[in-house]
């Protein structure tokens, strides 16, 4: 295995392809299964891995393990998600309107469906510290730099919703309603606690899964990006150039990229499912809210601010993670191309090998608890069902 691909362990170099031993130095267990603490050198490394704020969300989400010295502020932001969530239930009951349960309840499964999305990718810190410290071994693209806005910008959403709000409603009706039916008298109460309340909410659902298909995204433009470049040097060679040293690096170059492939499923996989249950309930309750609905200018800010960021976030997860196997199959038939050439021009018996080496192996596509499949297909698969759920409501005759 290249020296490349070896994990820090507290300063000594151990292959991640180890099982369970003993050192005999210091008696630590070997990655996969130890603890990758990220100290301050892996720590710069995988800083300059992803976008900068990128690895803060990460850090600060409790996605990645931090060495002892840094602040610890995943147990705040678990927190946060939880209580959001019961604190939606305890407004649900004690507010309880039978035409906008339907809604409600959509947007509680959703808010728990965060929860459990930050629950599980928290006791993945291990394998995605690993993950992102691979990285830094893949070519860098130039669209990540638009994530480090795309962050900035998702952060900033929940405190202009939430301002907006706070300025616009009934201050009085409305803190009432977040304080469980109770009366606040103070005016500068009544505006703290609704800014507050408008605020965690958002930040739960749909800022936090939003923050969560970032950094998928990222990790898949990272893939593609570097599946991309390999598919180039290939094809720029000639079929003299092309020869068993080359088609062996290629190989082994591309075995990396499986590697960092095979772990992302392995951490992403039910969450990203998760992701995707909540974005298209989301979509489909706001589609129904708007439609049927009599709704105010407050009630109308909240779902398109849900809503929207809702929709960009299911299209833009499932085209990013379905680029990998269109980029994947090019890279087949390319390699496929190139040697074949070279073979009809120098009839080499020996290198049919490396033809079927790639030839063989099945597609690679990322999946949500292999149930659903991340392709381009699946896009035009969501957007005609929301289409087709807005034309049958629309025709729903009334009551």
């Amino acid at each position: 295995m290249s020296k490349i691909f070896l994990a820090r362990n507290k300063g000594c170099k151990t292959p991640l392809n180890l099982n369970r031993r003993k050192s005999r130095l210091n008696k630590a267990k070997l990655l996969p299964n130890a603890n990758c603490l990220l100290g301050e050198r892996e720590w710069n490394e995988m800083k300059s891995t992803i976008p900068s704020f990128v690895s803060i969300f990460v850090c600060c989400a409790g996605f990645v393990q931090a060495s002892e010295g840094r602040l610890k502020v995943w147990p705040f932001v678990s927190f946060l998600l939880l209580f959001t969530t019961v604190d939606f239930l305890v407004i649900i009951i004690a507010n309880f309107e039978p035409n906008g349960l339907k809604i409600s309840l959509t947007l509680l499964l959703t808010l728990t469906l965060t929860f459990l999305m930050h629950f599980l990718l928290s006791r993945k810190r291990r394998r995605l510290s690993i993950l992102l410290l691979k990285l830094q071994y893949l070519p860098s693209s130039t669209k990540e730099r638009l994530f480090n806005l795309l962050i900035l910008v998702i952060n900033l959403i929940p405190w202009v919703e939430a301002i907006s709000v706070t300025v616009l409603c009934d201050k009085k009706l409305t803190a009432a309603e977040y304080a469980f039916g109770k009366e606040v008298e103070n005016q500068w109460a009544q505006i703290v606690l609704i800014l507050l309340k408008e605020y965690i909410c958002l930040f739960s659902y749909p800022t936090f899964p939003c923050l969560i298909a970032a950094l998928y995204c990222t990790i898949c433009v990272r893939c593609s990006y570097a599946i991309r470049n390999l598919t180039r040097s290939i094809a720029l060679s000639s079929p003299e150039e092309f020869g068993p040293s080359e088609q062996i690096k290629a190989l082994r170059y591309k075995v990396k990229i499986d590697e960092i492939l095979k772990i992302t499923q392995e951490i992403f996989s039910t969450p990203s499912f998760c992701l995707i249950v909540a974005t298209s309930m989301s979509c489909y309750s706001i589609l129904g809210w708007y439609l049927i609905g009599d709704l105010n200018i407050i009630q109308l800010i909240e779902g398109a601010t849900v809503g929207v960021c809702s929709f960009l976030c299911l299209i833009g997860t499932l085209w990013t993670a379905g680029t990998l196997p269109v980029e994947l199959k090019k890279l087949k038939d390319t390699f496929y191309k190139k040697a074949f050439s070279r073979w009809i021009s120098f009839r080499f018996p020996s290198e049919e090998n490396s033809r079927t080496e790639i030839l063989d192996k099945p597609d690679f596509v990322f999946t949500g608890c292999d149930v659903l499949s991340y392709t381009r297909s699946s896009v035009f698969a969501i957007v005609g069902a929301i289409v087709t759920y807005t034309v049958l409501i629309i025709n729903m005759p009334e009551i």
